[in-house]
């Protein structure tokens, strides 16, 4: 069983910092907010070649220390990913909402292609701590809670956090809900009610314009609806591969 021991400072810096401004779609009508809360901090930015999206700490070691942190994984969709999985010298940076970044070595040991989900090495800062998998998958009916960093929310004050409920026709592989997502959320976890992770966003199953502008408010963002995340079937095939000897080494810094 994890358990959390988030600093203070880092907490009340967390709710304090949730301005409207920088939260993408937050007074479009569009979504209905939820909280901002201790488990948000584990959310992180992935970047990989010329693109990014959302990611979260799903386990850290900390029998593992390197530097000021510890060797972690990261959850998020293979598509974010999908340039650096093969790639001689990966490009993957991961950035968390402490402003400190994982920049060295950050590799995807675990991948599933199909499912859209993909497991990074990264090394973690040692305020940041993990939110525990769910045990049992997602039903239709559940309420959820997606998160990400869509439209070009930031990460440090503004993430984008909503509710939802799980629609048909979710399986045990995959979680559709009625609730329209931004470019940016891919690979952002999925809560259910006791803020575990049970899916990864993979995207929609259409475009159509939201009617948000962008920053220089030349533009609409296009949004996909439904929304569509993987269920937490893959990931407890991604965790569980952990084992694998060649996959646990350290990196070295």
């Amino acid at each position: 069983m994890v358990r959390f021991s988030f600093p203070i400072t880092l907490v009340t810096l967390l709710l304090l910092c949730n301005s409207s401004s920088a939260q993408v779609g937050k007074d479009s009508g569009l979504w209905e907010w939820t909280p901002l809360a201790p488990h948000h901090s584990a959310i992180v930015e992935v970047h990989s070649g010329e693109g990014s999206g959302t990611g979260v700490v799903i386990s850290i070691d900390k029998d593992k220390k390197i530097a000021n942190g510890y060797e972690g994984y990261v959850l998020t969709a293979w598509h974010v990913v999908q340039d650096d999985v093969d790639a001689a010298k990966p490009k993957i940076k991961v950035k968390f909402r402490n402003h400190k970044r994982g920049a060295k070595n950050c590799r995807v040991v675990q991948y599933d292609e199909h499912k859209d989900v993909a497991l990074v090495w990264v090394w973690v800062p040692e305020d940041i701590e993990a939110v525990p998998m769910a045990k049992d998958p997602i039903q239709s009916g559940d309420k959820l809670e997606f998160a990400g960093l869509g439209g070009g929310s930031k990460l440090d004050c503004c993430i984008r956090h909503f509710s939802a409920v799980a629609s048909s026709p979710s399986s045990l592989e995959k979680i559709f809900a009625d609730v329209p997502l931004l470019p940016g959320d891919s690979g952002g976890p999925v809560f259910n009610e006791k803020h575990e992770v049970v899916g990864i966003i993979s995207g929609g199953w259409f475009w159509w314009n939201s009617g948000l502008m962008t920053k220089d408010g030349n533009a609409s963002i296009r949004t996909t609806w439904p929304a569509r995340a993987s269920n937490v079937g893959p990931l407890k095939t991604l965790m569980a591969k952990l084992n694998e000897p060649e996959k646990t080494q350290t990196r070295k810094f």
